[in-house]
């Protein structure tokens, strides 16, 4: 689990995200401040 803003700035961090394999969860709005939304990404880690 990672988290971020949802703050356009912050796009080139959610990029990073999914182009690791991470998918995101949840999204709570307005997390941080007005405008401002946390979001959560997850990645399945596969174990042998």
């Amino acid at each position: 689990m990672v988290e971020t803003s949802g703050l356009p700035n912050f796009e080139g961090t959610r990029e990073f995200y999914r182009k690791q394999g991470y998918e995101e969860e949840a999204r709570i709005r307005e997390f941080y401040k007005a405008g401002d939304d946390k979001i959560i990404f997850r990645k399945a880690l596969v174990t042998s």
